[in-house]
């Protein structure tokens, strides 16, 4: 008897010390160039996915389109990223990352060059689809590899770090660095130079990414049979929690994929009078305050040993700060600083990664990610066209010179009052989404 209690004491040492060195472990020098190299083509591709927001009046005047229409322009990028997203997720669980962000980045150029060369309204929606289908794969992808080479006690801080090398540096070159560079040269060379980026990012990408180290590699071996797709895909629709904390992520990310992305320069330039890098300059706040806030946040949710503290405050904070921003009267510097504290609270968005990631199984973490993504990405197809068309709606008839419409400050904050709505909204939701910081992390 004694003898089969040592031996089943000796069972629970050896099922127990993998645990524990796992979580105690530190990433190899490898494992940060491989993490850092996927967030530089998810930096690529944001600067894509953006860069409509410092070139909206050169579009409209090019193509002679209304802003609805320019939204839908915009918006193209989402109708393919989002719906490929749980594909891609899929697909990086079974194949890795190397090959399809490396493929990905090659059709993101392609999709630039379209839309730099495209002579035709249609031509240029094809280019700004083609992007969004080359970008699906990008955020999704480093999660993955930050899933398979780092302890999983870094997987909250890495979102937002990621977030903060895309989102954040991404968004600050796509402000008045691009912008200037628009002014200057035109919105079509600009898109050029970013084909030329895209190639070398490609090459890079082939180049240093590998999908995970030799011992996790087995363990995504034999499983590409339609039931176990099935199966995983069942895990995460029948997960009640996984469909409220992603709706979160849905509703935080509104501010950053509509004001952020395309609405923030023309109504900056409406309301302080200023050229389109002027504007872009005061709109970047959000997102360095996004990129500041990103790890930040990820960090306090560790030293506090809860997700939905900060995820509580962070939109709460968020949509005061929208609401002051947009509709008082506040100077220049002020709308700076407004912006900076929004995009910081808005870096609990991220953590919406981290909770389903702590939801779901591990097996699956680049499905759940893609799914979280989808619901996520729905905001840039639902409100960026959806803001065009109020503008529209709310039109008072006035033309400028070329004879492009003109939309006065009051019909961009009739149009803009969508976005504290949804922070708002997003905080509601927190009451209803369970604690899932992981116990083995405290201690």
């Amino acid at each position: 008897m004694r003898t089969s209690v040592a031996k089943i004491d000796a069972e629970k040492v050896e099922i127990e010390k993998p645990m524990t060195t796992k979580a105690t472990e530190k990433p190899s020098s490898r494992a940060w160039i491989v993490w850092a190299m996927a967030a530089i083509f998810y930096m690529y591709e944001y600067i894509l996915r953006a860069s409509p927001s410092v070139m909206t009046q050169a579009l409209m005047q090019d193509f002679a389109i209304t802003t609805t229409s320019l939204g839908i322009l915009s918006s193209m990028y989402y109708y393919a990223y989002t719906p490929l997203q749980i594909p891609c997720g899929l697909i990086v669980d079974r194949l890795g990352a190397r090959v399809v962000i490396t493929m990905s980045s090659a059709l993101c150029v392609v999709g630039a060059f379209l839309f730099a060369k495209g002579t035709t309204f249609g031509m240029a929606e094809l280019g700004r689809f083609l992007m969004g289908a080359g970008s699906a794969c990008a955020f999704l992808s480093t999660l993955k590899l930050v899933s398979d080479w780092f302890p999983p006690k870094y997987f909250a801080v890495l979102s937002g770090m990621t977030t903060m090398m895309g989102i954040t540096t991404g968004g600050y070159l796509v402000g008045r660095p691009f912008a200037f560079f628009v002014s200057n040269v035109g919105w079509r060379q600009a898109m050029l130079w970013s084909v030329i980026v895209g190639i070398v990012v490609t090459f890079l990408c082939w180049l240093i990414i590998r999908n995970s180290p030799k011992k996790a590699d087995a363990t995504h071996k034999g499983k590409t049979s339609t039931s176990t797709i099935i199966k995983d895909m069942k895990i995460l629709v029948r997960n009640r929690q996984t469909w409220l904390v992603a709706l979160y992520g849905c509703l935080f990310y509104v501010p950053v994929s509509v004001f952020s992305e395309l609405w923030a320069v023309p109504y900056l330039m409406q309301k302080y009078g200023i050229d389109n890098a002027a504007a872009a300059s005061i709109s970047v706040s959000l997102i360095l305050g996004k990129g500041v806030g990103a790890p930040s946040v990820a960090m306090i949710s560790n030293y506090l040993n809860s997700r939905k503290v900060v995820m509580y405050w962070g939109a709460f904070i968020a949509s005061c700060a929208f609401l002051t921003s947009i509709y008082l009267p506040v100077p220049m510097w002020m709308m700076e600083v407004l912006l900076f504290i929004a995009g910081t609270c808005a870096g609990a968005q991220v953590l919406c990664f981290a909770v389903n990631q702590e939801t779901n199984p591990h097996e699956i973490s680049a499905t759940t990610v893609g799914f979280t993504n989808t619901i996520v990405m729905l905001s840039g197809i639902i409100f960026q066209p959806f803001l065009g068309a109020i503008l529209d709606w709310v039109w008072d008839g006035k033309l400028g010179e070329q004879g492009m419409r003109v939309y006065s400050l009051d019909a961009y904050q009739t149009a803009m009052l969508a976005l504290p709505i949804c922070l708002f909204l997003s905080w509601i939701i927190v009451f209803f989404i369970k604690e899932t910081y992981p116990q083995e992390a405290k201690s």
